[in-house]
């Protein structure tokens, strides 16, 4: 049996052809695929083949073999109840880590984090019961996170690894240009996590021209958690979260937070579960990635543009 760093088998098997083939096929072709696991579990059967099929790889199964690997994952799910009543355990942090909380606080964009919260504070989350919105994780991004994380007795390393200071994180490439025949500001990366964060106006300082334009950036990086009725949700870190699950950690420093909008959790995003799913009987899990609900799913790799355009145009009085 040939199994990944975390022991799931993605070998050939009848039980899961899915499973096996799409693993295979990123390995095989590294530079145009890369597996994502996903919850193909919650998805509705002919939902689920359209996903698979719709991610622009060549078919590398049939069929009929992607729906017996997505009967399997919906099978496993079938039966799951209670969720609405699971709530991590939630424990505190000690003093020690004082001055790096009071840090992160003066961080201009940590602001971000405590948009609409009733409430915000650093604590350990209890990692298996934590719900989740997102469907997908890049495995070969939580396979290089994994190699990163500290041990589960390394508590100050996996304070540094969940909590980041904006002096400790790695710049990421990106490239930029601006072509003056079109007057279009592109940024490319192929950090998926790159994002148009705002807008802006103002005045040139030199001429004081009136100025307009558009802030890009990448997500905030530290793991979140939010309270939503009785939900908590993990609102960002998600691959961070689940290689610390796959290493064997039991608990997670991270932002807790607490909102009455479900808008303010991160979870309206389209392409994420419906919130009827989320707030249910049979919420998705974090840990569920580690059952047969999660299919690795290849998908091509790609990635990012920011671009701004300006333009004149004569407007009929």
């Amino acid at each position: 049996m040939e199994k990944n760093d975390f022991g799931r088998d993605f070998s050939h098997s009848a039980e899961n052809p899915a499973v096996k083939l799409s693993s295979k096929e990123s390995a095989k072709d590294p530079t145009l695929y890369s597996d994502w696991l996903t919850l193909l579990g919650y998805f509705e059967e002919a939902e689920a083949l359209q996903y698979v099929q719709g991610q622009g790889v060549p078919p590398i199964t049939t069929s009929d073999e992607w729906r017996e690997g997505i009967k399997k994952a919906r099978a496993a799910v079938s039966g799951l109840s209670g969720r609405s009543k699971m709530q991590p355990e939630v424990r505190a942090l000690g003093d020690e880590f004082e001055t790096r909380f009071a840090e992160l606080r003066q961080e201009p964009t940590f602001q971000e984090h405590t948009i609409g919260m009733k409430s915000t504070s650093f604590a350990l989350v209890e990692l298996n019961k934590i719900h989740c919105f997102q469907r997908h994780l890049n495995v070969e991004y939580v396979e290089a996170l994994a190699e990163k994380a500290p041990s589960r007795e390394d508590l100050a390393g996996l304070v540094s690894f969940c909590l980041p200071t904006r002096n400790e994180i790695l710049p990421t490439p990106i490239t930029a240009g601006f072509n003056p025949n079109t007057n279009t500001f592109t940024a490319v990366t192929q950090n998926l996590d790159l994002r148009v964060a705002g807008t802006f106006q103002g005045q040139d300082p030199s001429t004081h021209r009136a100025m307009a334009g558009f802030t890009y950036g990448f997500g905030l990086p530290q793991i979140s958690v939010v309270e939503y009725k009785g939900y908590y949700l993990l609102k960002n870190g998600y691959h961070r979260a689940y290689a610390l699950l796959m290493k064997g950690h039991e608990f997670m420093p991270c932002i807790v937070q607490s909102t009455d909008v479900y808008q303010l959790t991160g979870g309206q995003v389209p392409g994420f579960f419906p919130i009827d799913l989320v707030i249910s009987d049979r919420s998705p899990l974090l840990s569920d990635f580690t059952t047969e609900a999660a299919v690795p799913v290849p998908r091509r790799r790609l990635r990012v543009m920011v671009s701004v355009h300006a333009e004149l145009q004569a407007v009929p009085l």
